[in-house]
């Protein structure tokens, strides 16, 4: 007996002595609603990380842009997937939180950048954003529920040309709130003429749905760019040749456009795991520009720049043995 006691502490006791690389680092990663890019980017960069260290168990599970940093602050997921204007806002408290995140800490940023699509079936009789308002139609336009930066974003569009869901609603129009993969279905079935989804370019739930019914993409004019940059958003393209089946794909189509950005929490994310995270996705970086098309221009010395938001120090301990940091 006290022999097999002996055999089972040295075996614990090994199993303590393990160098961290060996043991397992279980960690949750909420992303974006199912069927959109943030999923399965997550899933992506989860294969990665498996294939040079398998001790790594992340859980990838749905979330929203917005909620997300909420989700980190509350401890229910160690890292997630976010986007600047959201971080910065929820790290200082500002609109549209109502508290500091002061758990809030920076893992990567600048793994490319999600664009406001604003797509319209081809029969609709408008030919720009401001059109589609001015008219005052009876417009059909779906995006993804409140929580999310894509309904976000629709809503300053709305309020930009002063208008609303209600007014919308009492034209006879409708506002529809479902997922990615419910808004294809919703736009081929004829029950939304217009989608403004936030995804990475290019978006699968745009391309299945121009498979089924021919859409276009309306550029951003100058004056509705200008009125959301104020809010922290980007000026980005979605480049000509990037959907096949979209009418307009034959030239560029100016919009505004956000950072994909990992973040974490600095109290329930280990140093070590969010080390070795950062320090694998550093040393694969053709692996990482492979994950998505979004991501094929990532640049490692983009991946510590997001304003005054801190790094993890797991994450700082990696850039800094990069060379990416003094």
């Amino acid at each position: 007996m006290r022999r097999a006691i002996g055999v089972l502490l040295a075996f614990a006791l090994a199993a303590w002595a393990l160098p961290a690389t060996a043991q397992q680092k279980t960690l949750t990663w909420t992303a974006g609603q199912v069927g959109g890019g943030w999923y399965a980017q997550a899933g992506g960069f989860v294969e990665l990380l498996k294939s040079k260290d398998p001790s790594f168990n992340i859980k990838v599970i749905p979330g929203a842009g917005i909620q997300n940093m909420s989700k980190i602050q509350q401890a229910e997921t160690e890292i997630a997937w976010g986007l600047p204007p959201f971080i910065a806002a929820s790290y200082n408290g500002q609109d549209p939180y109502k508290d500091k995140h002061g758990d809030m800490r920076l893992v990567m940023n600048g793994l490319g950048y999600v664009h406001v699509q604003f797509s319209v079936a081809d029969d609709l009789p408008v030919q720009s954003i401001r059109e589609a308002f001015d008219k005052k139609l009876p417009l059909k336009i779906g995006t993804t529920p409140p929580g999310g930066s894509d309904e976000w974003v629709m809503r300053k569009i709305f309020e930009f040309y002063k208008t609303s869901y209600n007014d919308v609603r009492s034209r006879g129009g409708k506002v529809i709130f479902v997922s990615y993969s419910d808004l294809v279905t919703q736009f081929r079935d004829r029950n939304a003429d217009i989608l403004v989804p936030n995804l990475a370019v290019p978006a699968a739930a745009l391309q299945e749905a121009s498979l089924g019914r021919k859409m276009r993409i309306l550029p951003m004019d100058e004056d509705l760019l200008k009125y959301l940059e104020q809010f922290g958003l980007s000026r980005g393209v979605i480049p000509k040749g990037s959907y096949k089946d979209v009418v307009n794909n034959d030239r560029d189509i100016p919009t505004i456009a956000m950072a994909n950005t990992i973040v974490a929490n600095a109290k329930i994310a280990p140093a070590d795991a969010i080390y070795q995270f950062t320090k694998l996705l550093l040393a694969n970086v053709d692996g990482v520009r492979k994950v998505h098309p979004a991501f094929k221009d990532f640049d490692p010395k983009d991946a510590v720049r997001l304003g005054n938001v801190p790094l993890h120090p797991g994450a700082e301990r990696a850039y800094k043995e990069a060379g990416l940091l003094k």
